[in-house]
């Protein structure tokens, strides 16, 4: 494919990993989610299959849509991609066929690869051509440059999808660089509890396991339980263990875990969500494993992590490969210095589909505008809500994860999530939701929260419900929450 819109690729994905591959060809390389083994000989038979029935439906103007559930599948298709050059767009197995034929049109996707049903087993896999496959082509053309390769799918505050667009280069540096930190080994396993269509999935954690040697065990993060959970890593004896802080909450809340099942654990992170301060304490305590955060963005993967454990919410300091800018934003009060964080580097994206607008917004003369703001001590930095995220309280600005924080902190409080609402005075008042126990009671809440934040920063509603509304991905769907918040107001106070 030398015209058209595939170019050689530019990276290493697929050399390094088949050099691992036939090196330690008998080794493990995945365990499913219904615990069937691949070595890595069978891994990377399936990449070059793979590659043979892609290079021969490919024409030089086609983008792949990656649809596929089966992690080995998945991977066999991802690398064969990489090896190809093929533009890829890397899409949820959990979206509903309509959401699924938008996003195929919004990217331009000509060729959508889907698991094959009745399912025959690993490495499976149908290939369908998309509607409208031919115009797509033609925005195609245009819309994607030399070296682009994959595409990371996100949403906007508008809901609409955003495509993230990156070379291979950009991929094999944050892969490289991220797992230089982690120090990975053939023999460690990585437990993956995200779907390889994200990157902390596929960038965070599969790809540095592949390209060490080691062994990725998949899971089924939406459908773990505290219990089952522990299960899997202690059969499995996995060493490295990455997911969003609702997984760490089940393990702390879950009773009769498995004897000693985190005695093969070193690393312990949360990422993709903030880490409330009570999970963090809560696991460190039961388990006497220390519970680091990473922080990260997938225009370019990980921007910080707390490598020596400082604990206390921190998300460490930046990593290898990553500069770094920090612009002074006012936090209304003048309390504490806040700073909007500009990030660039190898791993940066490229800018975002056919969307110049919100590329020019984000991506300023190379470096990547985050809008989270942090405060920046010498042992570690501190996220405190996103730049369009905080509640405008009488001119005081409101970081609802400080808020959320300590509200987890509270003797009867499980959960929480904290929002801005709109009284009929058109004034924004601080709302928070909670998941509580029997030991809940709002007058000693109140009265904790009194303590340890400002008179501003206090809910002034306060509404219970039986879980907090999450994404497919298990983040705080705070859309959802406003709506729940809206329904019930007044059911609290």
């Amino acid at each position: 494919m030398t015209d058209g819109i595939h170019t050689a690729p530019d990276g290493e994905l697929y050399p390094a990993f088949r050099t691992v591959a036939l090196a330690a060809p008998t080794a493990r390389a995945v365990v499913g989610y219904d615990g069937t083994e691949s070595t890595y000989a069978e891994l990377l038979a399936a990449v070059d299959a793979a590659a043979g029935e892609l290079a021969a439906r490919f024409g030089p103007r086609d983008v792949l849509g990656l649809a596929v559930d089966d992690p080995f599948t998945f991977l066999s298709l991802y690398l064969a991609a990489a090896r190809l050059g093929i533009v890829t767009v890397l899409l949820d197995s959990r979206l509903s066929a309509s959401e699924r034929r938008h996003n195929a049109a919004r990217f331009d996707v000509s060729l959508l690869a889907v698991d094959q049903q009745p399912y025959p087993g690993r490495g499976a896999f149908a290939l369908r051509a998309v509607e409208d496959a031919e115009r797509h082509r033609a925005r195609a053309a245009t819309g994607y440059a030399p070296g682009d390769w994959v595409v990371h799918c996100t949403s906007g505050s508008t809901g609409e999808p955003k495509g993230i667009v990156m070379s291979q280069a950009a991929i094999g540096a944050r892969v490289r660089l991220w797992g230089g930190e982690l120090e990975l080994t053939p023999d460690d396993v990585v437990l993956c509890p995200l779907p390889l269509a994200h990157c902390h999935g596929i960038d965070v954690l599969t790809l540095p396991a592949l390209l060490a040697g080691a062994t990725v065990v998949f899971a089924r993060g939406g459908r773990l339980t505290g219990r089952g959970l522990a299960r899997q890593i202690d059969r499995n004896g996995v060493t490295l263990m990455s997911g969003l802080p609702v997984l760490y909450q089940l393990l702390t809340q879950a009773r009769q875990l498995p004897p000693a099942w985190a005695r093969s654990l070193r690393t312990v992170i949360s990422g993709s969500a903030p880490l409330g301060l009570d999970t963090q304490e809560r696991f460190h305590e039961r388990f006497g494993v220390p519970l680091r955060q990473v922080y990260g963005l997938s225009e370019i993967g990980v921007i910080c992590f707390d490598r020596t454990y400082v604990g206390h919410g921190s998300i460490g300091t930046p990593v290898a490969g990553v500069e770094w800018r920090l612009e002074p934003v006012p936090d209304g009060t003048g309390r504490e210095p806040l700073h909007e964080l500009y990030v660039r580097g190898p791993a940066l994206a490229r800018g975002y589909y056919h969307d110049p607008a919100s590329s020019a917004e984000m991506f300023e003369d190379g470096w990547l505008r985050t809008r989270d703001l942090v405060r920046a001590d010498r042992d570690g930095w501190y996220v405190r809500g996103r730049l369009s995220g905080f509640i405008n309280v009488a001119g005081n600005k409101v970081g609802p994860l400080q808020v959320e924080a300590a509200l987890r902190r509270c003797p009867g409080v499980l959960d929480s999530a904290v929002v801005g609402v709109t009284d009929a005075g058109q004034t924004e008042r601080v709302a928070a939701l909670l998941v509580a126990d029997d030991g809940f009671d709002l007058t000693e809440v109140r009265r904790l929260l009194g303590e340890r934040l400002l008179s501003y920063q206090l809910p002034q509603r306060y509404e219970i419900t039986s879980a907090i509304p999450r994404t497919p991905l298990g983040k705080t769907d705070y859309a959802a929450v406003r709506r729940l918040m809206h329904a019930q107001e007044g059911s609290t106070q």
